[in-house]
């Protein structure tokens, strides 16, 4: 990987899992789950919790996604992406460390679940993949966001914030009206 630069881990991890595993939109979490050794769940718990990770010595990593109905199918998939960040982002801790992470709306934003939000995003949504589809997609701009959360598998508040990061220009439409 000559000449490829990563600005952070969170990058590097999320590159090396589309290059490794050959991903294509939307990408498999479960497949990347399974790939590093992390057995995930799917399990009803109370609205506050989107997912948790743990990781035990002497046991396969945990990754638990709330499944409720209240948690739509793009949100389930970036919490899973994200548990799969603190798998990642976590490994330099000890192997006798125990490392448990609980994440909700609710949890409050360190460099930790910054990066593994981070990770998420570009997991789910290459910049290089997301700035073609959006170009493929200029002449439908009332739609871009929607088709580009479906492709992606995410939901389109996702959309709209990693086009925001990429500086592409998005617009929502209400009842024939433009907002910003």
């Amino acid at each position: 990987m000559t000449g490829v630069y990563f600005s952070d881990e969170a990058e590097m991890f999320a590159h090396k899992a589309w290059k490794a595993l050959d991903l294509t939109p939307p990408a498999d979490v479960d497949m990347v789950a399974r790939k590093l050794g992390i057995a995930l769940h799917r399990q009803e718990f109370v609205p506050e919790i989107d997912g948790l990770y743990l990781r035990i010595p002497d046991c396969p990593p945990v990754i638990a996604i709330n499944s409720s109905y209240v948690k739509p199918p793009g949100r389930q998939r970036f919490t899973a992406a994200h548990e799969i960040g603190h798998h990642l982002l976590s490994r330099g801790r000890l192997v006798s460390d125990r490392v448990f992470f609980l994440d909700g709306a609710d949890t409050k934003k360190n460099a930790m679940e910054t990066a593994c939000d981070r990770f998420a995003a570009l997991l789910l949504m290459p910049e290089d993949l997301i700035r073609r589809h959006f170009k493929e997609l200029e002449a439908n701009k009332e739609n871009r966001v929607a088709i580009l959360a479906d492709r992606f598998g995410v939901s389109a508040w996702a959309v709209r914030r990693r086009l925001k990061e990429l500086g592409l220009p998005y617009a929502t439409y209400r009842f024939g009206r433009q907002y910003r």
